[in-house]
């Protein structure tokens, strides 16, 4: 890793956000950070290349091609919708899941928690409660009707 590559990571790291701006580099750090804005001058020529590099447009794959590309400032806040077709056999399937969520297999529930696996199940109008009893522990509640 190049010093320039270090910088960057580095302000990154405390919450720091870098952009171009022509020739010149705009950055947002906390308060706390702005320590690093020497280090930031020291290699600025370095850090634009970083950052001219990151501009640049990966390429597509076969049979895909580009409409627009503006990509937005991180973090961007992703959300997934999905439509469930077949209501009977989506319960069914994400009962097994979480039944290895519990167990603590997690490749066999999709990765998701049981948390999130009764969240889906609820929305399809099942509701579900988890009870587990560990020492001194009564009954602990995930989710309730």
């Amino acid at each position: 890793m190049t010093s320039a590559e270090t910088v960057v990571a580095r302000i990154e790291e405390v919450g720091g956000v870098l952009a171009m701006s022509g020739k010149n580099i705009r950055v947002r750090l906390p308060e706390v950070e702005t320590h690093l804005l020497d280090e930031l001058r020291a290699h600025k020529d370095g850090v634009l290349a970083v950052l001219m590099k990151r501009e640049q447009i990966p390429s597509m794959p076969p049979s895909v091609r580009l409409l627009r590309w503006e990509p937005k400032p991180a973090p961007v806040m992703l959300t997934h919708y999905a439509v469930v077709t077949n209501v009977r056999r989506f319960v069914s399937m994400t009962l097994l899941e979480l039944k290895a969520a519990i167990a603590g297999k997690h490749w066999q529930s999709g990765h998701r928690s049981a948390r999130e696996l009764v969240d889906r199940l609820e929305q399809c109008g099942v509701f579900v409660e988890i009870e587990s009893a560990s020492a001194g522990e009564g009954k602990a509640r995930t989710s309730s009707a």
